[in-house]
């Protein structure tokens, strides 16, 4: 496993207990709580992380995201 997609799956299961990483494209899809999404979203930033894809839900007060390596 590449140790940037490794960091930045646990950073995600620190947040969430919805991550889906795909190695082959460097990608990570993670369900976040809103309140978290600027501490994720600073520290993928610091792993050379992309955020590429956002979508807010409601009904569960979260986010989202799609992140992917540059």
């Amino acid at each position: 496993m590449n140790a940037s997609i490794g960091r930045g799956r646990w950073l995600c299961e620190e947040f969430s207990d919805y991550v889906v990483y795909d190695e082959s494209s460097d990608s990570i899809l993670v369900n976040i709580p809103e309140e978290y999404f600027g501490i994720v979203y600073r520290e993928l930033y610091k792993l050379q992380y992309v955020l590429v894809f956002k979508t807010r839900l409601r009904a569960t007060n979260s986010l989202t995201c799609t992140f992917i390596k540059e």
